[in-house]
């Protein structure tokens, strides 16, 4: 695996090398050079690095890591607001853990934190401070370099649920005479309007249409919520066009769009990708003019049951605490994130990073405050 021109490389005897990526074109040609048998998240799969390099504003700052006696290991990374460096992908990445082969990613972690650290240090890459949010502990076994042993634990909790068994075994863990009920009504309730249909393969031309559709739901939730849209800025809103345009038209398909359709519109769509043998609910909304249907629920409902026919492992509902997941989800993950520091202004970062995280904890872990909190977020337009 080679890779085109890094601006720097660090072979001072230290343990740990790094390659530098100036720019937006190498650093597409060091996604283009991973090989085919790649460990990495969804969200650091070439499909998605690609189509974020194609409109971002930010300028990447992709890294090659290299331990002594193996092979490249990619951080791609971009350099944000106030000079931090952070995983490519805002909070569309979640669920973060650097791009390699197992073994070449073990070796790395086996080098440990202070060469990773002293490397880092000597290559002198833009920016004060790594911030490295939402990370995995491990992929496929494989233990994540970049979580030390101090790195903090996220504010925000992943919930998922295991698929085993098929949709009936899956429905026994998780209430099942409540949600066979529920659906029933639910599956009434649409009969009234002339019923019901799941469209479980959105075609490809079809998906910008439904993604704008889809955006100006989430600007409506996220406006009666009192939360910032994180969908706003059109280049969020193309870069999410090009990935699930393409990963729909792939083989075997990478994302997909699932919607629920009644009264001749669609009244519910989900955004979810598909990566070693799990389904991850990105992003969805509903219309609230059908809220009596539950359409939310209801869309849900068939995706997990498709999933599980499917032959898929395990149904990923993504970062953030829900009612609706916690009705279907066993699986607790709490992501990690790591700050390295590059100076003196770097460390100040890191000391506010870990503030502000510590606080995030404690006031979503004490439920009467995190209610107070959202409804102040409603009133107050600054804390979104």
């Amino acid at each position: 695996m080679a890779y085109a021109e890094p601006i720097a490389s660090q072979p001072n005897g230290n343990r740990v090398r790094i390659a530098l990526h100036a720019g937006r074109n190498a650093a597409l040609a060091a996604v283009d050079a991973l090989p085919a048998d790649i460990v990495c998240s969804g969200f650091q799969s070439p499909d998605f690095l690609r189509a974020w390099l194609h409109h971002t504003p930010y300028e990447p700052a992709f890294m090659t890591f290299m331990a002594e006696g193996a092979g490249p290991v990619l951080l791609p990374l971009e350099l944000a607001d106030k000079q931090l460096i952070c995983y490519a992908g805002e909070s569309h990445a979640n669920a973060n853990f650097p791009v390699g082969r197992a073994q070449d990613i073990a070796a790395l972690a086996a080098a440990g934190e202070k060469a990773i650290v002293t490397a880092l240090r000597d290559a002198k890459p833009r920016g004060n401070a790594l911030l490295l949010e939402r990370q995995l502990e491990d992929c496929r076994g494989v233990p994540n370099p970049f979580v030390f042993e101090n790195s903090a634990v996220s504010p925000n909790v992943s919930l998922a649920l295991s698929l085993e068994g098929g949709f009936d075994a899956v429905l026994s863990r998780h209430s099942a005479k409540r949600k066979r009920k529920r659906f029933r009504q639910q599956e009434r309730e649409f009969g009234q309007i002339g019923g019901y249909r799941f469209v479980s393969d959105v075609k490809a031309d079809d998906v910008p249409d439904l993604l704008k559709r889809l955006f100006a739901l989430k600007t409506e939730q996220f406006r009666e919520q009192g939360i910032h849209d994180v969908f706003a800025d059109a280049y969020v809103q193309d870069f999410l066009t090009e990935l699930f345009v393409e990963g729909t038209k792939s083989s075997p398909q990478s994302r997909v769009l699932k919607t629920l359709e009644a009264d001749g519109k669609t009244v519910a769509i989900v955004a979810a990708s598909i990566h070693d043998g799990r389904m991850i609910a990105e992003f969805g909304s509903y219309d609230t003019a059908y809220s009596h249907c539950s359409p939310g629920d209801m869309l849900f409902f068939n995706i997990i049951r498709e999933a599980t026919e499917n032959g898929l492992e395990i149904f990923d509902f993504s970062v953030g605490e829900a009612f609706y997941k916690r009705g279907w989800c066993e699986i607790e993950t709490w992501h990690r994130d790591t700050v390295i520091p590059l100076n003196s202004a770097g460390r100040m970062i890191a000391a506010t990073a870990a503030l502000r995280a510590s606080a995030v904890r404690a006031i979503k872990s004490n439920p009467q405050l995190w209610n107070a909190v959202k409804e102040l977020r409603k009133r107050v337009p600054l804390l979104r």
